[in-house]
C-alpha cells in the first residue's frame, strides 16, 4: 500500500474520509468568508469542492481517496498561507486570528499524512484549540471564576478582582445624541442583504473610549484609571439607529451601573488605583448581572464539550476497530488499531 493508493481499503475508512472532505469544505468557507469577506454566493463552489472530489474519486476507483485527502490539503495549506497575508495587507485579520490559522495549518499536514489516524486526531485538537484560544472576553471571565473577590478597603496590591457601583469624575460625551457617560463603545456596520434577503453587518469602524472613575462599595472608594480598559458586555443604547445602508450602535457605560473589574491594584504616592496589568494583559470591566449569567451557563457549555469530545474519541476507535459478526456473537478487535 503507497501513500496515494490503497490496496484495500473498506467502507468504514471510506466513511471517515468522505466525513473528512466535509470538514475541508467548512474550512474553505471559513478561511474564505471570514478572512477574504467573499460573498457567500463566490464561497459556495469551494465549500462543496471536496465532497463532490472525494464522491468523484470513490466511484472510479476507492483506492485513490487517499489522493482526494491530500489535494484538499494542498488547497488548504494555500488558503491558509495566503489569507493571513491577504488580511493583514487589508487590515481585515488581527494578529491572533493568523497565529491560530498558522497553528492549524501545521497541525493538519501532519496529520493528513498519519491516515485515518490523523485526520481524527485533527478535528479533535481543532475542536480543542478553539475552546483554549482566548480573547480578551475569554481571560477576563476565566479569571473571575478564579480570583477572590475583593472588598475596596482591604484589596492587596497586585492582580484584583472587584464589584461595586461605578462614580463618574469627568463626563465623556458619547458619539450618539451626545449622552454624559463614563466610557462607551461606538459601531459603525454596513448593512448589506443578500438576493435571499438575509441581512448581514460588516463592521467598518469600533471605537473605545473611557475616561477615569471610580467604584464604590459598602467598605471604599477606588479610582480606576479608564485608559486601555476593556468594555465588555454593556447594554446596547436606546439611541443605536440605522439610516442610509448603516448601522450607528453604542455601548454606555453610566453612573451607578452595579460592575465587576479585574485590573492590577497599584500604590503610587499614597494614591491606590487601579490599571492595566501587563502580566495577564488583563484589565477589563462588565456589569454585574452578565457575570452572573456567565457563571450559571459557562459550566454547562464547557461540560457540552469535554462530553462531546469524548464521545468523537469513542467514536474513532469503535470506526477504527475489526468488528465482525459471529453468528449471535460480535466480535470487536482492537488490533486493529496498532
Amino acid at each position: 500500500m503507497n501513500l496515494f493508493y490503497w490496496d484495500n481499503i473498506d467502507t468504514l475508512i471510506i466513511a471517515i474520509m468522505i466525513f473528512s472532505s466535509i470538514v475541508f469544505g467548512v474550512a474553505y468557507y471559513f478561511i474564505l468568508k471570514s478572512l477574504f469577506k467573499l460573498k457567500a454566493k463566490h464561497v459556495r463552489p469551494l465549500f462543496a469542492l471536496p465532497l463532490v472530489l472525494m464522491t468523484l474519486t470513490v466511484l472510479y476507483d476507492p483506492g485513490y481517496a487517499p489522493t482526494a485527502i491530500y489535494i484538499d490539503c494542498a488547497i488548504l495549506l494555500i488558503l491558509i498561507i495566503v489569507a493571513p497575508i491577504y488580511g493583514i495587507l487589508k487590515n481585515k485579520v488581527q494578529l491572533s486570528s493568523v497565529a491560530w490559522l498558522l497553528t492549524v495549518g501545521a497541525i493538519v499536514p501532519i496529520s493528513i499524512m498519519a491516515g485515518p489516524y490523523g485526520l481524527i486526531a485533527s478535528i479533535v485538537l481543532i475542536l480543542v484549540l478553539s475552546t483554549l484560544t482566548p480573547s480578551k472576553s475569554d481571560t477576563f471571565y476565566d479569571l473571575q471564576t478564579l480570583l477572590p473577590s475583593s472588598k475596596i478597603r482591604s484589596m492587596a496590591m497586585g492582580l484584583v478582582e472587584v464589584s461595586g457601583k461605578t462614580v463618574m469624575l469627568e463626563p465623556l460625551i458619547s458619539k450618539i445624541k451626545k449622552v454624559p457617560c463614563i466610557g462607551y463603545i461606538y459601531k459603525i456596520d454596513v448593512i448589506r442583504t443578500d438576493k435571499k434577503g438575509r441581512i448581514r453587518y460588516d463592521n467598518i469602524l469600533t471605537e473605545t473610549q473611557c475616561n477615569t472613575f471610580q467604584i464604590t462599595d459598602d467598605t471604599g472608594t477606588v479610582t480606576i484609571k479608564g485608559e486601555n480598559i476593556s468594555l465588555l458586555d454593556l447594554p446596547e443604547s436606546e439611541h443605536s439607529y440605522e439610516s442610509k445602508g448603516r448601522r450607528y450602535q453604542q455601548f454606555l457605560l453610566k453612573e451607578g451601573m452595579d460592575v465587576l473589574l479585574i485590573g492590577k491594584a497599584t500604590n503610587k504616592g499614597g494614591q491606590v488605583f487601579i490599571e492595566k496589568d501587563t502580566t495577564k494583559n488583563v484589565f477589563a470591566i462588565a456589569p454585574l448581572d452578565y457575570v452572573y449569567q456567565y457563571n450559571q451557563s459557562t459550566p454547562l457549555y464547557h461540560s457540552f464539550i469535554r462530553h462531546f469530545i469524548f464521545l468523537i474519541a469513542i467514536i474513532s476507535i469503535v470506526l477504527l476497530c475489526n468488528i465482525n459478526i459471529d453468528g449471535e456473537k460480535i466480535v470487536i478487535s482492537f488490533f486493529s488499531l496498532f
